[in-house]
């Protein structure tokens, strides 16, 4: 007899999913990432630092996600999603807050940075969607998108509603001391109500199912693949343009005139383009070639550095590139490994791809002011032209992307690969 999976349209399931939804709205990848660069012009007046010297706290953060991550994955295996996230929420609203007593010291600061992913450890987005995953199958990418949009809800409200108005009206610590509070009341009651696990016999039929469905290549064989190295080189490039476009665009409009009521707007604007892609790609990718989405989004976070260079008053319409460019890029690489290389070993290669993409995110948060401070007139275009450049390389190299491996409903009753449905 055959242990009855959780329905598709549980209570649990459905709870979960929300609470995964707040939680990653509050949760390091919006406060420590996506929103930081908020906090770069004031810390930059009131501590006199060097604009690059400031972002290299965010730098930090990308290096400690990178040495985090298979720890935050080992955790999770073994205690659990729930427990490991209840736990992080109240140690990652507490070492947001100790950011409110910064001295004026640039070592103290950058460690305060750091000890904000260890603290947060299990709140990156792998702790949520495996709390998501077993509740679901043939909706699995519908709850999944769900959950990854609060990602683009945080980015999008918290800078209009907290961030702007507080570092306005008070400050850039108050605002920090602010977001730690809404972790810690907000978040964690949410998520603690809302986050459910299956019962044992659940998860036992659901592991079964899974190891009867697995299919598709080990680690060692897709890291043969050259499709593998291209998608390493190609999200390493995305790494160092689209996360440092990110942090220095409040920055680059505030040097070009805008006030901070217009900065303030546009990170809403940017967190409204990254939570429609993460809603739409998901849907456009099950009908378009995935390769050609990724090249699509590339070239217009291209457009965007253009545009940021020459017509800095275009900004709204850069920022709405760059959140297509961030909200399209996890979704499609999610995608294109299981279409590649089936998902026997789908873990250990989306960490790995994921892991280079946050090594080019933490030299292109440093190196994007640093080429400002070299340039004779401080002015970002070197960088912003430099990457349209990386961007564009990016594009080209999706170009060499072969039909998929496995086609849609492929399993593993099936002894060779389907024949790819799309490449056109």
């Amino acid at each position: 007899m055959t242990a009855t999976a959780p329905s598709e349209a549980s209570r649990n399931g459905i709870l979960t999913t929300i609470g995964a939804t707040v939680g990653l709205a509050l949760g390091p990848s919006v406060i420590a990432n996506l929103t930081v660069t908020a906090y770069i012009p004031p810390i930059e007046q009131e501590m006199g630092w060097a604009r690059s010297d400031v972002s290299f706290a965010f730098s930090l953060v990308a290096y400690m996600i990178v040495v985090m991550s298979p720890l935050q994955g080992f955790l999770v295996d073994r205690y659990g999603p729930r427990r490991v996230v209840l736990t992080s929420i109240p140690l990652f609203a507490l070492s947001l807050a100790a950011i409110y007593f910064t001295p004026a010291n640039i070592y103290v600061y950058y460690f305060l940075w750091a000890l904000v992913p260890i603290a947060g450890l299990g709140l990156w987005p792998l702790g949520y969607l495996q709390a998501v995953t077993p509740w679901f199958d043939r909706k699995l990418g519908l709850s999944l998108g769900c959950a990854n949009a609060g990602i683009g809800v945080g980015s999008t409200f918290l800078p209009m509603l907290v961030l702007g108005p507080i570092i306005a009206a008070y400050g850039w610590r108050e605002a920090v001391l602010a977001v730690a509070a809404l972790v810690l009341f907000v978040s964690w009651p949410v998520v603690a109500y809302c986050l459910r696990e299956p019962s044992p016999a659940d998860i036992v039929a659901r592991k079964l199912t899974s190891a009867a469905r697995s299919f598709g290549l080990s680690f060692r064989e897709a890291a043969r693949e050259p499709t593998f190295w291209i998608m390493n080189l190609g999200f390493f490039l995305l790494g160092v343009t689209a996360t440092s476009l990110v942090t220095q665009q409040v920055p680059l409009l505030r040097d070009a005139g805008w006030t901070p009521e217009e900065t303030t707007r546009l990170q809403t604007i940017f967190g409204f383009g990254l939570l429609f892609a993460r809603v739409l790609v998901g849907f456009i990718i099950d009908h378009i070639f995935a390769p050609r989405v990724l090249t699509t989004v590339s070239i217009g976070g291209a457009i965007a550095c253009v545009l940021y260079a020459l017509y800095p008053e275009f900004g709204y319409v850069s920022a709405l590139l760059i959140g297509f460019l961030l909200g399209a890029e996890f979704d499609v690489l999610a995608f294109l490994i299981k279409r590649y290389y089936g998902n026997a070993a789908y873990g250990r290669v989306y960490g790995v791809i994921f892991g280079v993409f946050y090594l080019g995110s933490a030299v292109g948060i440093w190196g994007l002011p640093k080429l400002r401070e070299l340039s004779a007139d401080l002015s970002y275009d070197n960088g912003l032209y430099a990457a349209a450049v990386i961007l564009a390389a990016s594009a080209i190299l999706m170009a060499f992307m072969p039909k998929y491996r496995y086609a849609a409903g492929h399993s593993a009753d099936q002894t060779a690969p389907a024949p790819a449905a799309q490449q056109a």
